[in-house]
Parts: C-alpha cells; sequence; structure tokens
C-alpha cells in the first residue's frame, strides 16, 4: 500500500489579519481535499501543520506532527498576529519533522509540501536562501518529494532560483477574492496529485491545473460517462404561460414534471450555471458536458476538476470552464429556472 506524508505551511503574521476568513476556509478546505483523496484512492496519509510568523518573535511552531489525516480537526480561528514572515524556518521545520518518519526511506513512501503566504522571507535565522535551496533540490532529486507555494505575484522568480519548479508555483492576490480562487486551485492539484501517486508517480514538477483546461481524458480517467442515462431539455419562453414561474423564471417542480410526465423527484434535476450561484453546498452533485461531442460525466472528481472546494459552501460563478457546461443539482422544488438555461433530467441521481 503507498503512504504519503503531507506537510503544511501556514502564514500566520500580521499582514494575513485581513484574510483570516478566507485563510481559515483555506486550511480546511485543503485538509478536506487531502482527506477525500486520501480515501478515494485508497493511500495512507499522514499530515504535518506548521505556522508560520507566530507572536510578537515571529515564531515557527509545530502544530500538528504526523497525524492520520482522517482525525484532523478544522479551525475555528486563524490568529493573524505575527510580526515577521520566518518561511526558510518554516519550510526547513516541516521538512525536519517528516523526514523523521520512521518510513521516510522507504521507496512507497511519497511527500508533499504546501505553503501559502502573503508575503516573503524576511526573518529566518535558521536558514537562508542557498541552504533552503540546496536541502529542497537535493530532497526533489530522490523523485520522491514535491513542493508546491502559493506566494504573492512577483515571488514566482525568487523560488525558481531555490529550485523550485514554475509548475509548482501558483501566484495569488492578496484579497478575499482572489484567495478563494487559490484555494479552488489548490483542491483540483490536490486531487490531481493523489490520482497520479495512485497510478505509480513519485513527485511532480506540475502540481498546479488550470481548470480551463481539463482535457477529456482527465475525465474519462476519472468520472463516469452517464449519456445514456439522461436528458436535457432547454427553458424556453413559450414554456412560461404553462407552468409556474417567478419574474419570467420557471420552477423546477413543474417544469420537470411536464417533460418526464412523472412526479418529480427532489434531485434527480439539475439546472445549467448560468449566472453566480451564491452558496453551492458541498453535498450536491455536479455534472460536466462536453460542449464538443455533449458526453456528460459525472462523479466525486467533478468538483476536483472544475477546481471546486470539496467542504462547506461555496459562491460560483459562470466563468471560462473550457470545453465544459456546467450543471448543478437542485435540492428543491421551486428553483428558478430563467429563459435561456438548460436542465439536466438524471432519474438515478433522484433521492
Amino acid at each position: 500500500m503507498k503512504k504519503q506524508y503531507v506537510g503544511i505551511v501556514r502564514d500566520h503574521s500580521g499582514s494575513m489579519a485581513h484574510l483570516s476568513r478566507a485563510a481559515l476556509a483555506d486550511y480546511n478546505t485543503l485538509i478536506g481535499a487531502v482527506a477525500g483523496a486520501a480515501d478515494r484512492e485508497d493511500i495512507d496519509t499522514i499530515v504535518s501543520t506548521v505556522k508560520c510568523g507566530v507572536g510578537f518573535q515571529g515564531s515557527v511552531e509545530r502544530e500538528v506532527v504526523n497525524s492520520s489525516v482522517s482525525r484532523l480537526k478544522p479551525l475555528t480561528t486563524y490568529v493573524t498576529d505575527g510580526s515577521y514572515t520566518p518561511l526558510f524556518d518554516s519550510v526547513g521545520e516541516i521538512i525536519d519533522i517528516l523526514e523523521k518518519a520512521p518510513d521516510a526511506q522507504d521507496a512507497n513512501v511519497t511527500f508533499l509540501v504546501t505553503v501559502v503566504t502573503d508575503g516573503i522571507e524576511n526573518h529566518s535565522t535558521k536558514w537562508n536562501g542557498r541552504s533552503i535551496g540546496d536541502r529542497i533540490t537535493r530532497l526533489q532529486q530522490t523523485d520522491r518529494w514535491t513542493f508546491a507555494f502559493r506566494v504573492p505575484y512577483g515571488s514566482k522568480r525568487d523560488l525558481t532560483r531555490l529550485g523550485i519548479p514554475a509548475g509548482n508555483i501558483e501566484e495569488w492576490e492578496q484579497t478575499e477574492r482572489d484567495m478563494e480562487r487559490s484555494t479552488r486551485v489548490m483542491t483540483a492539484s490536490v486531487s490531481n496529485y493523489f490520482g497520479a501517486v495512485s497510478r505509480g508517480v513519485r513527485s511532480t514538477n506540475s502540481f498546479y491545473a488550470d481548470a480551463a483546461n481539463v482535457s477529456k481524458s482527465e475525465v474519462k480517467s476519472t468520472m463516469t460517462n452517464i449519456s445514456a442515462e439522461i436528458r436535457i431539455w432547454p427553458v424556453m419562453s413559450a414554456d412560461v404561460p404553462r407552468f409556474n414561474t417567478h419574474n419570467g423564471a420557471i420552477e423546477i417542480a413543474p417544469f420537470v414534471e411536464k417533460k418526464t410526465r412523472v412526479t418529480y423527484v427532489r434531485g434527480s434535476a439539475f439546472y445549467e450555471l448560468v449566472k453566480t450561484e451564491k452558496a453551492v453546498q458541498a453535498t450536491k452533485l455536479i455534472v460536466i458536458r462536453s460542449k464538443k461531442d455533449g458526453a456528460v460525466y459525472a462523479g466525486q472528481s467533478a468538483r476536483d476538476l472544475l477546481n471546486l472546494p470539496t467542504q462547506g459552501t461555496i459562491k460560483l460563478s459562470p466563468g471560462d470552464h473550457g470545453d465544459w457546461d456546467i450543471f448543478i443539482q437542485s435540492t428543491s422544488s421551486n428553483r428558478h429556472l430563467p429563459v435561456g438555461s438548460k436542465v439536466l433530467y438524471w432519474k438515478n441521481a433522484g433521492r
């Protein structure tokens, strides 16, 4: 059985204060994604976490040391009171923890170190750029260690000089909105990474993925083709007078009942993502449809492939999802369907 160690470094410096809520959600979503991917791929996964820039001294603190991911608890607070960002020392600390694992030299053991910070190194005393870069390079050369950084725009060049592959660096703006986007990118990347590990890959130089570039081969390998089980209907203006309406929109239950001639079952219909949805629950299924050939796919990996968190509720906007249309499961009977959108009906999804 494969075994995966995950080391997480979080920035708790004062400059993160305006992002504390997003940072809290980011970490909780990350450990949820790791837990989900580990379970899905049947990989024994151990997690350790280190806090960077804690308190007046800007200290490095160990928080979790080698815990099974299934035992991790979500954070309820995210304190940002640090005066400095000892980034190199924090990375060195998480490496120390992971290298001391009893099976660290086992060929079937792989390591993933993830780091998120809104700043740059400014207070390390144990490690400098050259020494931490040499250590990271040595570990990467074993082909069992992957280092993935999320850093402010303009910082990628400094990290590549340390030996971090450009494909393992995600730059983000220091706003709640862009941190939420970065969280989605991380979620998808974790899923892709664990899938690769389950297939025998031991490390990667292209950790971060772009949802708009999800290939059909990736979808086929992780999801189920349900094209033969579904029906899709356009919502037309001609339908409005015949069904319950709300400001020109049509309620989902009477619309589906008219089309199927059977009693509507909650959860059997999916609405097309055509406007911003303020709260999409993690329990709702996501279905994607190829714009090229109309093939429809479902599965737990849909959220990961589209960079969507696997825990909590999220705000979801119709962006550029490449070659894929997105349909979200409706668990109500009075969902309002705007004219011009589509409804996907999947009887087997009803509950």
